[in-house]
């Protein structure tokens, strides 16, 4: 008797150029989620998962590789603001204290960091992803524009009220 035919069937197939996009990619994606995350496991799963939907939504075929790092970042971005209020619901902890690997200023990112996890619940998730390009990841307000296909001004709008948001939470903390 022969193995049902199903069995292989129902494992996928990785296309092998998705194998060299994976290799290209994985660095930076992971660069990014370890600065929001930290070196913990869930930065690991969030870049897992990240390639896991890049291979299903069919966009590792696209020709263009800014295309391909911007849908990427969008969505690690997206997946790293959901851990980072799963975290906040479980178990609240302080951020500050955790070494970042990045190349913006470490001050002002782990400052981002502990404002992005308290405000995860406040504020939009457009908002917190204009929050974490542009504070945290350090992209000008052009770049973080183009990645999430809004305007300029848009990002403009949102980084004004997360700040304002964020000048508000520290308020509230020192009182």
């Amino acid at each position: 008797m022969h193995a049902p035919s199903y069995a292989l069937a129902a494992r996928p197939v990785v296309p092998p150029d998705f194998s060299v996009l994976y290799a290209r990619f994985r660095p930076p994606v992971q660069a990014k989620c370890r600065r929001l995350l930290g070196g913990t496991g869930a930065s690991d799963d969030v870049v897992q998962e990240t390639f896991v939907r890049l291979w299903k939504a069919d966009v590792a075929s696209e020709e263009n590789p800014r295309v391909v790092m911007a849908w990427l970042y969008r969505t690690c971005t997206r997946l790293s603001i959901d851990v980072l209020r799963d975290r906040k619901r479980t178990q609240p902890r302080d951020l500050t204290d955790e070494p970042l690997p990045c190349g913006v200023d470490l001050a002002a990112s782990t400052e981002a960091r502990a404002a992005i996890a308290a405000l995860a619940d406040a504020v939009s998730e457009d908002e917190l992803a204009v929050a974490v390009l542009c504070r945290v990841d350090g992209l000008s307000q052009l770049e973080a524009a183009t990645l999430l296909e809004v305007s300029e001004r848009t990002v403009r709008r949102m980084l004004d009220r997360f700040d304002e948001r964020t000048r508000s939470l520290r308020k509230e903390l020192s009182s």
